[in-house]
């Protein structure tokens, strides 16, 4: 169980950093469709945006082993729900960036 914390820790601080380089370079082009079924209207801001989620959810990988360990109750699909939000408010952000003038 410590090799598989250790792991999702890791894998919690590279997700972290991934989002601190879509936040700083201000580029969507990770965006499957990008520029071909989407083209976003300000793109720097939007960056921004999808950059603190994915950060935020690299946090949230980071701490998720130490609170499975000391607070009973809390399973994997709590995990998976977690990243279900996540790509949902990404997806709020897209359709507000579409909205903007």
């Amino acid at each position: 169980m410590l090799t598989v914390s250790i792991v999702l820790m890791v894998l919690g601080v590279v997700i972290v950093i991934v989002g601190f380089s879509v936040n700083r370079k201000g580029k969507t082009s990770f965006i499957a469709g990008n520029n071909e079924m989407f083209v976003p209207k300000n793109e720097k801001k939007l960056a921004e945006r999808i950059g603190f989620v994915i950060m935020l959810f690299g946090i949230e990988t980071v701490l998720f082993p130490v609170i499975y360990k000391y607070i009973h109750g809390v399973e994997g699909y709590h995990f998976a729900v977690i990243a279900v939000f996540h790509i949902f408010a990404v997806f709020v952000f897209m359709l507000l960036d579409q909205m903007e003038r």
